[in-house]
């Protein structure tokens, strides 16, 4: 009899162990998680002061970030005088470049420019950039041949600048 207890016991001790060892490895990948995502929490801050205080941005409606040849920054938002306005932010440097929104396309048609040219797969991310001293939209995406792509499409024009296929 006390060995079939003690065996019981034993099975108990080890369910309890497993418990704590999964709570750990949890909360160690939730710690892991946010650690990750730091740089950018820290850069969106960042850029928010810088757009608020410089740039007259109000109210912060969205953040961008685009990494072609140099990291740029962008908050999108509202400035003192009610307009829609995107700050787009260099990182190395901190120069900002103000743009209306209304002065040129948007996102989604930046995509379905960059759609018209090749098809794409899967959408990455769609963002402001800075091209050869100019606004422009950054659209990065997988094409049908799963490989990986990149166009540049003018903010105010809406031509393709730059297109890159299969990187």
């Amino acid at each position: 009899m006390n060995y079939s207890l003690s065996k019981k016991f034993n099975y108990f001790r080890l369910f309890k162990w497993l418990i704590i060892i999964v709570i750990v490895l949890f909360i160690m990948m939730i710690g892991l998680l946010l650690w990750a995502r730091l740089p950018i929490s820290t850069a969106k801050s960042q850029a928010t002061n810088l757009a608020e205080k410089k740039a007259g941005i109000t109210k912060v409606e969205r953040f961008y970030m685009s990494d072609l040849n140099r990291t740029y920054y962008t908050i999108q938002g509202t400035n003192k005088e009610k307009q829609n306005v995107m700050a787009i932010i260099e990182k190395k440097t901190g120069n900002i470049n103000i743009v209306k929104t209304s002065d040129g396309i948007s996102s989604d048609k930046a995509k379905n420019i960059t759609n018209e040219k090749q098809a794409i797969s899967k959408l990455i991310s769609v963002a402001p950039t800075i091209f050869n001293g100019e606004a422009a939209w950054a659209v990065s995406y997988f094409n049908s041949k799963n490989g990986l792509a990149y166009s540049v499409v003018d903010f105010k024009t809406g031509k393709i600048l730059r297109f890159i296929d299969n990187v």
